[in-house]
């Protein structure tokens, strides 16, 4: 129901997937998601999904009701369990600091 609200205001204001995507740095992937609410999209679960929509939703100047994110933290705890096994870290930050400082050693 929200995707569609969603949707609805960007086709509205005459606005591609690209043009939200634009406008908020979300990837077109999620603003596409968010519309057609695939929820398991995101990893983050809900606190990831209801950020975004607060972002699509100030972009383009749509009230949202507080009520949606109660129904919708309901809908995503389903949506988007994973296990630990499942959860990329990104790799700068595997990385500690002292290797960011190390310098290459020059041949001799």
């Amino acid at each position: 129901m929200l995707g569609v609200v969603l949707k609805n205001k960007r086709e509205e204001l005459g606005m591609t997937l690209q043009d939200v995507s634009r406008m908020t740095g979300m990837p077109t992937k999620y603003v596409s998601a968010l519309e057609n609410e695939q929820l398991e999209e995101f990893i983050g679960g809900s606190k990831e999904i209801e950020r975004m929509i607060r972002l699509y939703a100030r972009k383009l100047n749509i009230p949202i009701d507080s009520d949606v994110f109660s129904k919708l933290s309901k809908k995503t705890n389903s949506a988007t369990q994973i296990s630990s096994g499942e959860i990329l870290i990104p790799l700068f930050l595997l990385i500690s600091p002292q290797e960011k400082k190390a310098k290459p050693k020059s041949p001799r």
